[in-house]
């Protein structure tokens, strides 16, 4: 569709899939151990650069690797926006937790601490979801955005919170011809709501390893494209210098 950025920025894959969906669209991204599907994940951040605003939240990398792997890749990691979720989580509850639990155990009251001026508040929770909602609603234009990972999100919501956030980007995607993808670490017939997600969601992938003799074969499964079952196939992964590219298992990439 004219506007609308590559989805993985490789044409055999992004063209005939591309048409078949709306300009702003929701991608579900599965993938376990040794699967590679965060490299996936990363190429689809990586295709819009330039063309429209990048988002990209992490629950599990360190922020500075993050960086060195869009570097790695060819991308200027200054051109988006990548927020670490996990930290801001481990900061905003677990140290102020950390932080009352010593000095409740000092024999010290959260009154004697305000006066104090040592800590202003207890630990609350972590409002993901306000979190999440105040940045989409920050969005007036088309953008990319990725969650890698949604497990994280599982942990520490509801499942009818992950859903609610889950729908306004989908939402927000379809109102503003923005593209967004959320991506599963665990398989998702084992976490809560997954099944949901995949009926919401209008492209559904999943990247596959099989362990064959020395080394892992890896597959791409592209389970749903909107209403196109056609368009439903396996593709042969390799891995080459700035991503996942599409050929025979084995074959030397470029």
């Amino acid at each position: 569709m004219a506007g609308t950025p590559p989805i993985l920025g490789v044409p055999e894959f992004d063209e005939p899939i591309v048409r078949a969906l709306p300009a702003g669209f929701l991608a579900i991204l599965g993938g376990g151990t040794a699967s590679g599907a965060p490299i996936l994940a990363r190429q689809f951040a990586r295709a819009a650069l330039g063309s429209v605003p990048v988002l990209y939240y992490t629950t599990y990398d360190h922020t500075e690797d993050l960086t060195r792997a869009f570097r790695d890749a060819g991308a200027d990691p200054g051109a988006l926006t990548i927020v670490n979720l996990a930290d801001e989580y481990y900061e905003r509850v677990l140290v102020r937790g950390l932080d009352v639990a010593r000095f409740r155990e000092r024999g010290l009251s959260l009154d004697d601490l305000r006066v104090e001026g040592k800590a202003a508040r207890a630990p609350g929770p972590f409002r993901l979801a306000d979190r999440m909602l105040a940045d989409l609603a920050g969005f007036d234009a088309p953008f990319r955005l990725v969650i890698d990972s949604i497990d994280f999100f599982f942990e520490v919501l509801g499942p009818k919170e992950v859903m609610q956030v889950a729908r306004e980007v989908r939402r927000c995607c379809r109102t503003l011809g923005g593209q967004a993808m959320i991506a599963f670490h665990a398989p998702r017939h084992e976490t809560s709501g997954g099944g949901l997600l995949v009926d919401l969601a209008d492209l559904v992938l999943e990247v596959r390893a099989e362990a064959k003799a020395e080394r892992f074969h890896h597959t791409l499964l592209v389970e749903k494209v909107g209403y196109r079952p056609d368009l439903t196939r396996m593709l042969p992964l390799r891995l080459g210098e700035a991503g996942w590219e599409f050929g025979p298992a084995g074959k030397a990439a470029r």
